[in-house]
């Protein structure tokens, strides 16, 4: 990961196997140091971290309340701060599965996620919005990013990464009457 020694990191969707800590999650665990549903407003202070990092959440979020769960990562970094998401790329998937003359059960679940949550988490895997890269791009830069980048993953043709900036200057304009 691109982060600084010293860097105010924080994990969305780490689960049970974070790769940062401060790890926030929409299920409780042990590895779990907060619960946030991305779904709904942050809980968090504004602009107190200088990267977030977030594997394989962003697809689990209502399409509807995407742009919401992109505004408050960038509310929650710092001016210059870092924001690094790895998804799959639905375009992609689709491309792939299109090739192929027969689908697996793992082929459908490729779309759909694995949905293998039982009670009333059940649909915590299932996936809720799909991404391309002109959609992330766009979707990026709308609600605040600056420097949107997307970027070929290096272990899955059909995933990416998105890395976005958060402006270091924040440029006010007065309007006079």
């Amino acid at each position: 990961l691109p982060f600084k020694p010293g860097d105010k990191l924080i994990e969305l969707g780490g689960g049970e196997r974070p790769v940062i800590r401060q790890n926030v999650d929409r299920r409780r665990g042990k590895s779990v140091d907060l619960v946030w549903d991305f779904n709904e407003p942050c809980p968090l202070e504004s602009s107190q971290f200088d990267g977030i990092f977030s594997s394989y959440a962003i697809e689990h979020i209502g399409r509807r309340r995407v742009r919401q769960f992109i505004s408050e990562c960038v509310r929650l970094l710092k001016p210059g701060g870092l924001a690094i998401f790895v998804t799959a790329d639905l375009k992609a998937q689709c491309a792939m599965l299109a090739a192929k003359a027969a689908w697996t059960d793992e082929d459908v679940g490729t779309i759909f996620g694995d949905q293998n949550y039982e009670g009333p988490e059940w649909d915590a895997n299932a996936h809720h919005c799909g991404w391309s890269r002109e959609f992330a791009i766009r979707m990026f830069q709308e609600q605040g990013f600056c420097d949107v980048q997307v970027i070929d993953h290096p272990q899955c043709a059909t995933d990416m990464i998105i890395q976005a900036r958060k402006s270091e200057v924040r440029i006010a304009r007065a309007l006079s009457d």
